[in-house]
């Protein structure tokens, strides 16, 4: 066991996970004066990747370099003085003692600590599930193990989850000529994100194009077929779903197994307030495992966003620096491209009193209302707005537009107003 002190040297800080929210404290701690030590513990053995660039690999769209926005080398490491342990889970992390514990028997001690270790694919408890013909979409390793398995030419996938991610993973099936049935135990695609209505106008458009949709769908069991491939068995039908390979997409879960949460607070993640600290003094959290605050409802939430994971991040560096740096929060909202098509979720779809739309056959506008506040948006080919409209649920927009004039610029003031006469008007 090897045992590292930094405090007979200097101030040291320690960051688990090797994440954009990571990145970015580490910048921070840097840009604001911070010239200590900086350790980093990852269970990874890549640089800083993207989820969401997963499927553009695998479909031929980005190089593998493509996969690490902030590079593929050490370099970044490198300008910030960084010292990495690679391919190093954390195994625990006493936040009394402030000693985080490695799986190879490394013990760091540190005086500010960042905990960005992100989330991981949720895999359903079902029989069959083990099996190495069931892949996930989230990491380097997994982009890379199934863009090895298009090498192979499938002639049949199966899709679980009608998540952004579950979306852009038929995408890529569809566009290698792969026959492919999406699956989901919702009753309609994008069920956090998208009103039924909505959502309907979506699987039209992809029942066009072939998909095969079956939602209402949960899985039961997976069995390996004699011929290489997987069946899977769903829930309120007879019929199975065969396929050469099946990929899970159905949520992911934060990466909290380390944290003893009989001294951090914990729910579904990483409880933390506006300066990015959790419950227990040197100990901050953020990006995915951080469960931060929801503009809209005022709660605590898991906001799996890249943007919100950078403002995390930064926050959290600035304040570990010794800065006063407060980050109010973020509203959810999922904007992706897929089938020819732009699909934009904003806020709470699924909770209103008021509700008013546009469709001319291809565009598509869906606001809705509660208490006489905007509370969510809907878009289908206008993605252009969604920015408007994310400022005016943070702004308190109210349906006659009243609450907007001394809120924002007059430029976007008259933007939203426009969006507005344009639904009411239908």
């Amino acid at each position: 066991m090897v045992v590292i002190d930094l405090y007979v040297r200097d101030k040291s800080m320690v960051i688990v996970g090797n994440g954009c929210a990571g990145a970015e404290c580490i910048k921070a701690l840097r840009e604001s004066g911070y010239s200590g030590g900086i350790r980093l513990l990852t269970d990874s053995r890549w640089s800083i990747s993207n989820p969401m660039l997963t499927t553009y690999y695998v479909a031929g769209k980005i190089g593998f370099e493509g996969l690490f926005p902030y590079g593929a080398s050490q370099k970044f490491y490198l300008k910030y003085g960084v010292d990495m342990y690679t391919e190093s889970p954390v195994v625990a992390l006493d936040a009394e003692q402030k000693v985080v514990y490695a799986e190879s028997g490394l013990e760091l001690k540190y005086d500010q600590c960042l905990i960005a270790t992100g989330a991981t694919p949720v895999l359903p408890p079902v029989e069959g599930i083990g099996s190495d013909r069931i892949y996930t979409m989230r990491t380097v390793g997994d982009a890379v193990r199934l863009k090895e398995a298009m090498t192979k030419t499938p002639k049949k996938a199966l899709v679980i989850g009608a998540s952004m991610v579950g979306i852009k993973v038929m995408e890529l099936f569809y566009k290698a000529g792969v026959e492919v049935c999406l699956a989901d135990l919702a009753q309609h695609i994008f069920p956090l994100s998208a009103h039924p209505e909505c959502a309907r106008i979506v699987e039209e458009r992809l029942d066009q194009k072939g998909i095969k949709l079956r939602f209402g769908a949960g899985i039961e069991k997976v069995e390996e077929t004699s011929g290489g491939g997987i069946r899977a068995y769903l829930e309120g039908s007879t019929e199975s779903e065969e396929a050469d390979l099946l990929v899970m997409c159905i949520g992911v879960k934060a990466n909290t197994s380390f944290i003893d949460r009989k001294r951090v607070a914990v729910d579904r993640g990483i409880l933390v307030d506006g300066y990015m600290r959790t419950s227990m003094p040197g100990l901050y959290a953020a990006g995915d495992v951080a469960q931060g605050k929801n503009l809209l409802s005022g709660g605590s939430e898991m906001i799996g966003l890249w943007n919100n994971a950078r403002y995390q991040g930064r926050t959290a560096g600035r304040n570990m620096a010794g800065k006063n740096e407060f980050f109010r929060g973020n509203i959810p909202h999922n904007i992706t491209h897929f089938m020819g098509m732009d699909f934009v979720g904003i806020g709470n779809v699924n909770d209103h009193d008021r509700m008013e739309k546009k469709y001319d056959g291809r565009r598509y506008i869906q606001l809705f209302w509660k208490d006489g506040l905007l509370t969510g948006a809907n878009f289908l080919d206008s993605y252009t707005e969604s920015g408007i409209i994310k400022h005016a649920l943070i702004k308190g927009l109210r349906h006659n537009g009243s609450a907007l004039s001394d809120s924002l610029p007059v430029i976007q003031n008259q933007l939203i107003k426009n969006i507005l006469l344009e639904v009411q008007r239908t």
